[in-house]
């Protein structure tokens, strides 16, 4: 009770200390984030190197009946000083340039995000009334990668792709989440894709991310000769391909997905991230 009660009043001594110029300063760190552009979404160390003495013990390495592998013993009884190498320094590894007005959630998706905007602070709208079909930058990934097992019950997800723009029916009841807001990063953080702990990452979304319709590969024979017959620009697109690409040409279910991705049937949401950037603000 001691601990807690100096430590509460320690606290709050520094608050009537420095309260006004903390108040400023995050005022300040607020207005910056509205006016957000450019934002670090992850970091990585350079190859810099700093030698730094470092405290350690005497230790020793020996064979492990046990785990079969080596045994490391340390000596707290000797001491020793260390000279090791330090990469300290921390540079933006992946940028991205925050959307001129924000990301629109479509209704169908709303029950995912805004839980986690509202735990968060992060200041949205509900689109009262449907925009219908409007100018968006969408993101399709080129390439997924899921993991193997799960982290804290989530499979997670990574993604290659690229922002561009389409125009996307948006309906009541979605979502807009302004980019110009103090909370700006933490926005771009969750929303932006490739982010390394973006909801999609965590798992949020890779049902956007499965493939839910097939063409029986006898099907796909029929379909990918009637393209040749009828579209000589398919035909020399699919024999450039073949001869530009040997892992293509070798995989004879990519070869049929080549033409089933051409055909009606084709699901064009597959691999669409169902969430969207806006310059438009709502």
């Amino acid at each position: 009770m001691r601990i807690t009660h100096n430590t509460i009043v320690s606290l709050l001594e520094q608050v009537a200390q420095h309260g006004a110029a903390w108040s400023k300063l995050a005022a300040e760190a607020d207005a910056r984030a509205v006016a957000l552009a450019d934002t670090p979404l992850s970091y990585k160390t350079t190859d810099k190197v700093t030698t730094i003495q470092f405290g350690g013990y005497e230790y020793t390495r020996t064979p492990s009946d046990i785990s079969g592998g080596l045994w490391t013993k340390y000596d707290e009884s000797k001491p020793q000083v260390w000279t090791v190498p330090l990469r300290d320094e921390v540079v933006p590894d992946f940028v991205m340039k925050a959307p001129a007005g924000g990301y629109l959630v479509p209704a169908a998706q709303a029950s995912i995000v805004e839980p986690k905007l509202k735990v968060h602070g992060i200041a949205y709208k509900v689109l009262a009334s449907a925009p219908g079909k409007v100018d968006v930058e969408a993101f399709r990934a080129e390439r997924t990668k899921l993991t193997p097992t799960s982290f804290e019950g989530h499979q997670m997800l990574t993604v290659d792709g690229v922002w561009k723009p389409e125009q996307r029916e948006i309906g009541k009841g979605a979502l807009f989440i302004p980019s110009a807001q103090p909370k700006s990063r933490l926005v771009m953080t969750m929303l932006e894709p490739q982010g390394a702990d973006s909801l999609l990452a965590w798992g949020f979304f890779n049902n956007s991310f499965e493939r839910k319709e097939y063409m029986e590969e006898y099907v796909a024979e029929e379909v990918a000769r009637e393209q040749i017959a009828a579209d000589p620009a398919v035909a020399a697109e699919f024999k450039a391909r073949l001869a530009s690409d040997p892992e293509f040409a070798k995989n004879p279910r990519a070869r049929l997905n080549f033409f089933a991705r051409r055909h009606a049937s084709w699901d064009e949401r597959f691999n669409l991230y169902p969430l969207f950037r806006t310059a438009r603000r709502y």
